[in-house]
């Protein structure tokens, strides 16, 4: 299933961001693409009074904008603002769009929370609902169309939570059908991250990872006014719907190579064991633009592949195709099949990624 990728940014309010530096920010962000804002209404260090002056005049300005804010709650919080799970209307009024829940709400009470006449949103934490909790915050009666997740960030340097532990949960929240939601650091930071194996990567190519994962709906930006390039890298990998694999040519690489290889949305192939499989057909007429047998050697894990015209008359009788293929493993030479590039190191973990009939692309770079 294709996801449409969305992306936000954070601000932080009644704290040292003055409220003309979060708006500009916000401003600056919308018109790049950007739709979510997540910010926090009991982050310790926060002036609750500031809070409470400052979020309806943002909000305003957030809605002007086109965006939509989201701020996390606790027990606390609704004492802070008057709110009770009964009446959310204080935070309708603050020009919140979606209610995060921490820590100190019954299943029960999440289930209650989404039917809320304020008519709000519920984002669930997906460090702390897992499925079982799904399970019983939907018998509970709870509006599901009502409902979103996010992962939390995590400034601590070491403390972030496992792309695994990820995986697993984006796997249940997108069987019951709830968006999941995650966030990247700044270049700047390096803090406000999810996944701690991806604190030390760009953003951007935090961002691609995030994005590969099955479930992942929006990527947001956790720490507090990242820089124009940051910004522009992660709204760049949001705009497309194909995953961006990166590989390096082999010395010879032909034009006609070029064509079957580079800057093309592929297909990945079902039922393949040993590789990421894409089939190119030529065009009717031609044929003759097959590829001539070339530097067909080892193939190392992460080598890129065109099968030559020796196999248009093989097993799969390809007469007017090649088939490209990543392999995931060490293979031997085959007269049928040339050597024309390998991928990345860091990028095998998105060939792996690609799912059958997932769209990707592969990039050429130096």
């Amino acid at each position: 299933m294709v996801i449409a990728r969305n992306i936000g940014i954070s601000i932080f309010t009644g704290m040292e961001f003055s409220v003309e530096e979060n708006i500009a920010y916000i401003e600056k962000a919308a018109k790049k693409g950007y739709k979510r804002i997540f910010t926090s209404m009991q982050r310790p260090g926060s002036d609750p009074e500031r809070v409470k002056v400052e979020m309806p005049v943002i909000s305003k300005r957030v809605h002007e904008v086109g965006m939509e804010i989201v701020t996390d709650i606790s027990p606390f919080a609704l004492r802070i603002f008057g709110a009770t799970i009964d009446n959310l209307s204080p935070f309708k009024e603050a020009g919140v769009a979606s209610l995060r829940l921490d820590d100190g709400f019954s299943n029960k009470e999440v289930s209650d929370f989404t039917k809320n006449k304020a008519g709000l949103k519920v984002e669930l934490n997906g460090c702390h609902y897992f499925y079982k909790d799904l399970e019983e915050i939907i018998a509970a009666g709870a509006d599901r169309t009502q409902m979103q997740a996010s992962f939390n960030y995590y400034p601590k340097f070491e403390s972030g939570i496992s792309l695994e532990f990820v995986k697993q949960q984006a796997e249940a929240y997108s069987h019951f059908g709830i968006p999941l939601f995650a966030f990247v650091h700044s270049s700047g930071l390096h803090t406000r991250t999810t996944v701690e194996s991806f604190r030390h990567m760009t953003p951007g190519r935090a961002t691609e990872e995030l994005f590969a994962i099955d479930g992942i709906d929006t990527v947001l930006i956790g720490d507090p006014l990242a820089s124009d390039e940051d910004l522009d890298a992660v709204a760049e990998i949001s705009s497309r719907n194909y995953i961006r694999i990166r590989a390096k040519s082999r010395p010879g690489l032909t034009e006609k190579e070029k064509g079957v290889l580079y800057n093309k949305e592929m297909i990945a192939k079902p039922g393949t064991e040993l590789s990421l499989k894409y089939t190119f057909r030529f065009p009717k007429g031609e044929e003759n633009k097959l590829i001539e047998p070339r530097n067909c050697v080892e193939r190392p894990r992460g080598s890129v592949t065109i099968d030559n015209i020796g196999n248009r008359y093989g097993n799969n009788q390809l007469t007017n195709a090649s088939e490209v293929n990543v392999w995931f493993k060490k293979l031997p030479a085959d007269d049928n099949i040339n050597v024309v590039a390998d991928v990345y190191e860091e990028d095998m973990s998105l060939v792996h990624a690609v799912k059958p009939f997932r769209k990707f692309m592969i990039k050429e770079f130096p």
